[in-house]
């Protein structure tokens, strides 16, 4: 690997007078002086000086010194322009977009600098201490492509041209000179789990194969993180896998992320390499040991903290079907490729059924168009209101406001050109009905609840749903529900986490208690 697509290495100025600001004592200071309390200024001192120090020459070795010293930092300030990035869903804000830009230069800038160790180093024979510092640079700057796919992928955004091939050549040139499985320490700020340039390679391809446009934001660094602790049960082969049906497909000299292909060539091309999944899919036969069973996927509370570090049931369904190569799709519930109104959240949809009249400047809906028979695509004129797991309600444009269907957003991919979100959902009902609530209890001062109520057929069997914002609610609770002009009430059951922050419960009507008949005081007999 001669040269790097993606990682250009600037003109180098030779100033040996700087060369004592790198020095170990005074980068110690001057990292010691980052004022960490004002974020935006020690995000924009390290950007600066990771741009300044790229140009300047210096010895291999002092390079990988300073950049190793700055590591830390570095992360700190990934984590923080990350955590800023997932705040909100789509559409991002203005502001979101320079910090993203800011994060990549960043992320960019540092692997640079150990892609110009590395190249120095690769230049001539390796020997044992310089094999060491190889293995290092090799791995970092694996890691740091991975990071910046990593932060594109927050942003729902595509990946820039010459990532992915930069990242192959990167891995073929760690098996050239046999570093590929050498075991290298990362910094206290990141996983203390040392890691070869091997292992850091197939945990990005792993975060690619599991389409992270079915992932919410905050998903996508703990999917990221989980990899590191299963990644070991997939092998890199050079041939194609028995016993797997479909391929898993690494083109390493071709700018591309890994695919799924179901035919594969009979010869062997030394180009092409096969991910094997046949200890994954055997450990995933016992899901508990991986699973954090506390949690639920769309939980509004899931993602603020995880200390276990694994994901839930559900999201380790989701990522077992889109290793064994089963595509994330959407219902085809959009083939007449016509216009819809979608209305998000539950307010909002509750809102529009339940209003007798239109009430246009309250803006509760949006157009939309259809991108194809499973996706529908719009511009949207506010920003954060869609995100996987949103709940959407959504109707033709001729049919009436309260006619709607109901669905939980599944995809959602971003257009970097025309700023359209296009998205994609699983379908809970053709028709819902806006109800109200309340729990039972001794004191019945409750007040109503919002909710939705919809039925659906599973077999030969209709059953009856309502889904609600509550996470108070539990199986076997009674409410009493308000649907048209009756009420009653209702023992819930088979809860479920179906949207963020929404939960969905099969509902069965129960016979009123009667009121005891208050006892008839006795009178004496008539006749006496």
């Amino acid at each position: 690997m001669k040269n790097s697509f993606f990682l250009v290495i600037p003109t180098q100025q030779n100033n040996p007078q700087r060369l004592k600001e790198f020095e170990a004592k005074a980068l110690q200071h001057w990292v010691a002086e980052l004022p960490t309390a004002n974020p935006g200024l020690a995000t924009r001192l390290l950007h600066d000086f990771l741009i300044d120090f790229n140009t300047v020459e210096m010895s291999t070795q002092l390079r990988l010194d300073a950049l190793e010293r700055l590591s830390p930092s570095i992360h700190v300030i990934e984590d923080y322009l990350r955590s800023r990035l997932i705040k909100a869903g789509f559409p991002k804000e203005e502001n979101d977009k320079k910090i993203l830009t800011v994060l990549i230069s960043i992320e960019k800038e540092s692997t640079i600098g150990y892609w110009m160790v590395l190249k120095e180093l690769t230049k001539r024979n390796v020997g044992w201490f310089q094999g060491k510092n190889a293995a290092l640079a090799i791995q970092r700057c694996i890691k740091g492509l991975s990071s910046i796919i990593v932060s594109h992928f927050i942003m729902g955004m595509p990946i820039p041209d010459w990532v992915w091939i930069d990242l192959h050549s990167l891995y073929n040139l760690s098996v050239t000179i046999k570093n590929s499985t050498t075991k290298v320490a990362n910094d206290i700020s990141q996983s203390n789990k040392p890691s070869s340039p091997e292992e850091c390679y197939r945990q990005i391809l792993l975060l690619s194969l599991a389409d992270p446009t079915g992932l919410m934001q905050k998903e996508l660094l703990l999917v990221y993180s989980f990899i590191e602790t299963i990644g070991s049960l997939v092998g890199l082969k050079r041939e194609p896998v028995n016993g797997q049906s479909i391929q898993c497909i690494v083109l390493t000299d071709e700018d591309k992320a890994p695919y799924y292909q179901f035919e594969t060539s009979a010869k062997n091309d030394s180009a092409m390499l096969y991910l094997d999944f046949t200890k994954l899919f055997k450990a995933l036969k016992q899901k508990e040991k991986l699973i954090n069973a506390a949690e639920a996927r769309f939980s509004s509370m899931h993602g603020l903290k995880n200390d276990i570090g694994k994901p839930s049931a559900e999201l380790l369904d989701y990522l077992e079907q889109r290793w064994l190569g089963v595509d994330l799709q959407g219902v085809p519930f959009f083939s007449d490729r016509t216009d819809r109104y979608i209305a998000v959240g539950l307010e909002s949809t509750h809102e529009l059924q339940s209003a007798l009249e239109s009430d246009g400047e309250k803006d509760l809906e949006f157009l939309v168009q259809s991108a194809s028979d499973r996706l529908l695509s719009g511009v949207f004129t506010k920003t954060g209101v869609l995100s996987v797991g949103s709940l959407v309600s959504f109707r033709k444009t001729d049919s009436p406001e309260h006619k709607r269907s109901l669905g939980i957003v599944n995809k959602v991919i971003v257009d970097k050109q025309s700023g359209r979100i296009n998205f994609g959902m699983q379908l809970l009902a053709h028709q819902s009905i806006a109800v109200s609530y309340v729990q039972l209890d001794e004191s019945g001062k409750d007040v109503p609840q919002k909710g939705l109520f919809y039925s659906a057929k599973e077999l030969e069997y209709e059953k009856s749903y309502i889904i609600t914002d509550s996470f108070m609610l539990k199986d076997d609770d009674v409410i009493r529900m308000f649907m048209n002009n009756e009420d009653f009430p209702v023992v819930l059951s088979n809860r479920k986490n179906v949207g963020l922050g929404y939960w969905q419960f099969e509902c069965r009507r129960v016979a009123e208690k009667s009121k005891p008949i208050s006892a008839q005081a006795k009178k004496g007999y008539d006749f006496i």
